[in-house]
């Protein structure tokens, strides 16, 4: 609870903004009339683990007696905050690293509190679309950037496979197998081989991320 009292007796944090943004994700922040205190997504569900990102944060502060404070745990920096005499809606837009965060009304810390861990966004996966035909054996796009790959490989030949070889991988159709089937993979920096066993001429290329 020490913790908790520490990050809400520090000035707001420089760069806290107000006022509605775009399409960014909403979460709703709600303290009193009573000794309750939330947070919530856009749907009114609570939440306590979120990806970092930015966010758009609608404070309902229904109480004169409370106030509704989120802080960072990490620097002990406050994100956004309502005074205590404020009854009303007050919006502010965040952005949150990963870390752990504490929200709580300053007069009544003790009782009124709650916890969010926030976790590392996830990057998306790339589609890769692999072909085989009686003739070729084709990958596109030709160069991704290393990380999660979601690789399709759509074969109608009955007479060839796909092989994809490289760093950490090697996946391969049999050379009977005909139909669609759809790989995971996850890509380190440099050159994939693929083709047909056993002639594997075709390059994927993995750029570094970032």
């Amino acid at each position: 609870m020490r913790r908790i009292l520490a990050l809400l007796l520090l000035p707001l944090a420089l760069g806290t903004a107000q006022g509605a943004t775009g399409d960014v994700p909403k979460l709703v922040g709600i303290v009193g009339p009573g000794f309750t205190i939330d947070l919530s997504d856009a749907s009114g569900k609570h939440v306590d683990v979120l990806p970092a990102g930015q966010y758009e944060l609608l404070v309902h502060d229904l109480s004169s007696e409370h106030n509704f404070v989120l802080g960072s745990k990490t620097t002990g920096a406050r994100i956004a905050s309502t005074e205590v005499p404020f009854v009303g809606d007050q919006t502010f837009t965040i952005s949150l690293a990963a870390g752990p965060y504490a929200y709580a009304c300053s007069p009544h810390f003790e009782i009124m509190n709650g916890r969010l861990q926030v976790v590392a966004a996830t990057a998306p996966e790339v589609p890769v679309a692999a072909r085989v035909t009686t003739r070729t054996v084709t990958v596109s796009p030709k160069a991704v950037t290393a990380g999660a790959v979601k690789l399709t490989v759509t074969d109608s030949s009955r007479t060839r496979n796909f092989h994809l070889v490289g760093s950490g991988v090697n996946r391969k159709t049999g050379k009977t197998f005909t139909g669609k089937v759809t790989w995971r993979l996850d890509l380190a920096a440099g050159t994939y081989r693929f083709g047909s066993d056993p002639r594997l001429t075709g390059r994927l290329v993995v750029r570094p991320a970032g």
